[in-house]
């Protein structure tokens, strides 16, 4: 009887610390670009899909582009929210594609844009005010 009262707590106790443990770990991996990513692209939507076309051109160009080695594509979403992780093969790539996706994005898109980068380059259309 002794035993198995040990055995559970032991058991309770171990069960705990995994889920405290694993909460905030998969918590802030869904928060935080995945590390391989030199540059991140999220596509958004307002409850009416991505913006299809911008979506459709930042790909065009990635493939097109000889310093991207790969693109990941991750949907997240219900209404086709997709984030492109871009892999370069130089670390000085990721700066030079941030500015060719900002330049490619409309001005007013469909939907939130968010272009991010290695070394803390960030850029969202549409603009969010700074409060």
């Amino acid at each position: 009887m002794i035993v198995e009262r040990c055995r559970m707590r032991v058991f309770l106790l171990s069960l705990s610390v995994l889920l405290a443990s694993a909460a905030p770990a998969s918590a802030f991996a869904q928060a935080a670009p995945a590390p391989e990513c030199a540059v991140s692209i999220q596509f958004g939507s307002y409850a009416m899909g991505i913006d299809g076309p911008a979506f459709e051109r930042v790909r065009a160009l990635l493939a097109r582009d000889r310093g991207v080695r790969a693109v990941d594509q991750r949907h997240w979403g219900r209404e086709g929210e997709t984030t492109l992780c871009v892999r370069t093969r130089r670390p000085g790539d990721a700066r030079r594609l941030f500015g060719r996706v900002k330049a490619a994005l409309p001005a007013t898109p469909r939907g939130p844009i968010t272009v991010e980068a290695r070394g803390g380059l960030r850029f969202e259309v549409p603009r969010q005010p700074k409060n």
